[in-house]
């Protein structure tokens, strides 16, 4: 005979059921946690703080946009990527403000918004210079790349004013 013994196979016991569930519950509400916090953080849901009053003036809005469509004002804006160290995304724009005859027109103040769709706290304001022959031009450093929307707002010394919104896509 040998001297050898066998030892028992340890038992899968009720405590240890309760072990594994407890353990994976917690990692599942710790991960639900953690993406919470950081949905909440990094934006809020708010694209306005004054819903209402923008709901109430809706429909001047839209006449005002078919008052500019009926001018037949044009701007022509481009966007030219400056050569900077990686990280570091910096834009030159370039506006040109034309009525319908392609007569440069010279508003008494004309500014660019960078809106990022996702992070609000990313949102830049880029007032234009004149510059020679009625183009306007001004410089943003955006913090990331990707998706960007834009939103041009020129007012006449008249008081009358224009606004044009896009798309800019940044690799």
């Amino acid at each position: 005979m040998s001297d050898i013994q066998m030892s028992t196979p340890m038992k899968f016991k009720g405590k240890h059921v309760l072990l594994i569930l407890l353990c994976f519950f917690g990692v599942v509400i710790a991960v639900n946690v953690t993406f919470i916090t950081l949905a909440l953080e990094t934006w809020t849901g708010l694209t306005s703080h004054k819903s209402y009053q923008e709901g109430l003036t809706y429909n001047a809005a839209i006449r005002d946009a078919e008052e500019q469509r009926a001018r037949g004002w044009q701007v022509n804006v481009t966007f030219t990527r400056d050569q900077t160290p990686p990280g570091i995304i910096t834009m030159s724009v370039s506006a040109r403000l034309a009525d319908n005859m392609d007569k440069t027109l010279t508003p008494a103040s004309i500014t660019l918004a960078f809106r990022h769709p996702i992070n609000e706290t990313y949102d830049q304001l880029v007032t234009l210079s004149e510059t020679a022959g009625g183009r306007y031009v001004g410089q943003a450093t955006l913090p990331t790349n990707g998706n960007w929307d834009t939103r041009l707002t020129a007012l006449m010394a008249d008081g009358t004013p224009f606004r044009q919104d896009g798309t800019l896509w940044i690799e």
